[in-house]
């Protein structure tokens, strides 16, 4: 008979640590290398129960791997009370989550003299782990430490490596969606592009914009668009932040109140020369789970660059609105212009001047000098409330009434109830007229008048007294007349002049903010006694000058004076 050589107990654990240390050494997936592990130790001591921790920092590890025991306890942070490099006994005081799954012995992995992690075992009370087996045990670990901690680098630079490529692929997004943003104007195509790309890209349907002025500008979140919460949110939002990592602080408690009522996942500051403009509040992922901090930096590349794009799609309209409106001022003032005489007619025995500066706002101011087939001339002074073309439109209006009425020589009170009729239905409530006019004889020097609730045009006399024409009634558009105007009449004496004006002389403001008032007018009006018609409207205008001296003009000044000779 022949016989078969007899292996010792000695040769058959060195042949079996050959074999591990060939399997673990000749892979670098982590997962094979403590399944190899795991079943390899499970199988020597007999037990059903066993886990690897390694280690994250300071005291805490991670289950990274375990067999017989449930799923929810894997990927676990364990917390030791110590770190030992030797076989510890695991009671309910040392670790309490790992006696309570069974494992009461842990194994210390070491490499390069430091505790990588732990291989922890359920050791059966009826047969406990003896020296042979702890050795052997712990030579095994030994033997597998290296090969672990080369799986765990090879696994962290996959890991590095999937991070970059992910970061490579959103570059590409993103650069692509620059093209593709920098190319349109429009905000809704801007809005549903970025929409279309927070569904695809990241995976959420559901976000609001939230804008420092004015409302959210898109939302496809219900709700008062944190209206009341935008104080707090662009003081705490400075960076990509998770509603759960809002500060539990009494002040935030009713924004963190809204934002759970809205299911609010994630908020991301929205910014503009480093300064946040807006914050854009991310719903709940389609596919469950947290934003992470790779998707927020995304999120927060992608956001801010629609904003940009936004802003500047902002910026073209109101461009394009402001060239509308420079084009609208421009027709508007040669509308003015054109309501203005060029020349004004010689009147015998009478100086006439009439000027009109305008102010950067067009107005409606107006002044006419007409002559009338029976000797007389009318002359005339108005003022449109409001400004721009809609004002200009209005005085061209009532100047084209005037001259359409002057060839029938109505009395003055009557042609007055006209133009006011004409007004009140043609325009609506907001808009009205100050007007004065009057009909001058230079034969008998009478000069009739009516007064619609215009500033009262002074009369210097010739012995330094002062007049003010005031006969007349209401603001023309006000209302349909009820009462007649009233007419009055002054007969002028040689030095005599009258001096019309608009608002704009005596609320002319200075840097301080104070009017210049009628009360001034008047005042200085009584020390050009004496000159002539030019020299007391050029007066005038010089001492409105000197007092807005440094401020900008808020009105046109609208002025026509006239003297007898």
């Amino acid at each position: 008979m022949t016989h078969q050589p007899h292996t010792s107990r000695p040769e058959s654990e060195l042949l079996d640590l050959f074999e591990f240390s060939h399997v673990v050494n000749s892979s670098l997936d982590l997962s094979i290398i403590l399944d190899t592990l795991l079943l390899t130790l499970m199988g020597k001591l007999l037990s059903a129960k066993a886990v690897v921790l390694l280690h994250e920092e300071r005291t805490i590890f991670s289950v990274v791997n375990g067999k017989g025991i449930p799923k929810s306890f894997l990927k676990q942070k364990i917390s030791l009370p110590r770190i030992r490099k030797k076989t510890i006994r695991v009671d309910k005081v040392f670790c309490e989550p790992l006696f309570t799954h069974g494992i009461n012995r842990l194994f210390p992995i070491v490499s390069q003299d430091h505790v990588i992690g732990y291989f922890g075992v359920a050791e059966h009370s009826r047969r406990p782990i003896g020296t042979t087996e702890r050795k052997f045990i712990e030579t095994l670990i030994s033997i597998s430490a290296t090969a672990i901690e080369k799986g765990f680098s090879f696994r962290t630079v996959k890991t590095i490596n999937r991070s970059l490529d992910e970061k490579i692929q959103q570059l590409k997004t993103l650069f692509e969606l620059a093209k593709e943003f920098g190319g349109i104007l429009e905000q809704d195509k801007l809005l549903k592009l970025f929409s279309l790309t927070l569904m695809g890209q990241v995976g959420t349907s559901r976000y609001a914009i939230c804008l420092k002025e004015g409302k959210s500008i898109y939302s496809k979140i219900s709700g008062a668009y944190l209206e009341t919460d935008k104080g707090l949110i662009f003081d705490l939002v400075q960076s990509p932040l998770l509603s759960s990592a809002i500060p539990r602080k009494k002040k935030y408690e009713v924004l963190r109140e809204h934002l759970a009522k809205e299911k609010i996942i994630a908020l991301i500051p929205l910014q503009m020369q480093n300064e946040v403009k807006g914050v854009l509040c991310l719903g709940e992922r389609l596919r469950g789970g947290e934003y992470s901090e790779s998707d927020l930096e995304f999120i927060f590349s992608l956001s801010n660059l629609a904003f940009v794009s936004l802003e500047n799609s902002r910026l073209f309209i109101e461009e394009i609105e402001k060239k509308k409106l420079e084009n609208e001022l421009l027709i508007a003032r040669e509308i003015q212009q054109g309501l203005l005489p060029r020349t004004l007619p010689e009147i015998a025995k009478f100086e006439i001047s009439g000027i009109n500066i305008s102010s950067k706002q067009v107005g409606g101011d107006y002044y006419d000098v007409i002559p009338a087939d029976n000797g007389t001339f009318i002359i005339a002074i108005g003022d449109v409330s409001g400004k721009g073309t809609p004002a200009s439109l209005l005085m061209a209006n009532v100047q084209a009434t005037v001259h359409a009425l002057v060839p029938f020589h109505l009395e003055l009170p009557v042609a007055t109830a006209r133009i006011n009729d004409l007004i009140y239905r043609n325009t609506g409530s907001d808009k009205f007229i100050t007007f004065f006019w009057g009909a001058l004889d230079p034969k008998t020097r009478k000069f009739q008048y009516v007064n619609a609730g215009h500033n009262h045009p002074l009369v210097l006399r010739a012995n330094g007294s002062i007049e003010r024409l005031s006969e007349g009634g209401l603001i023309l558009g006000i209302m349909k007349t009820v009462m007649p105007y009233e007419e009055g009449s002054i007969v002028l004496k040689s030095g005599d002049s009258v001096i019309m004006f608009t608002d704009g002389v005596s609320e002319a403001m200075n840097v301080h903010g104070d009017d210049y008032t009628e009360e001034r007018l008047e005042a200085f009006v009584k020390r050009q006694n004496g000159k002539t018609a030019h020299d007391i409207l050029t007066g005038i205008k010089n001492e409105i000058q000197h007092f807005t001296h440094g401020a900008p003009q808020s009105d046109d000044i609208t002025m026509v004076v006239f003297k007898a000779l």
